[in-house]
């Protein structure tokens, strides 16, 4: 079995909150052997991944990325906010 964990900072729990009720997965119609859980660490995003072969994990891992890229776009859109992406 092969696994991952990818925890996203957000900036703050009212964010964290809404990246995890969008993004977490109900875990029906996966390939067998695949799982994903998701939960919050304070305004972390933990994201969990199980899969049998290393190429599924791998490349759950970067659409998560994707997904979260798209999410803090919108996020600060819907703010008002300018919508660069910074990183540090």
């Amino acid at each position: 079995m092969n696994s991952a964990v990818l925890s996203v900072a957000c900036s703050g729990a009212e964010e964290a909150g809404a990246l995890q009720k969008v993004l977490s997965p109900d875990n029906k119609g996966g390939p067998r052997g695949f799982r994903i859980s998701v939960e919050i660490q304070d305004r972390n995003v933990k994201f969990q991944i199980r899969s049998q072969t290393p190429l599924t994990t791998i490349s759950t891992v970067l659409g998560i990325l994707r997904d979260v890229t798209l999410f803090e776009q919108v996020w600060l859109l819907s703010r008002g906010t300018d919508a660069r992406v910074t990183r540090t």
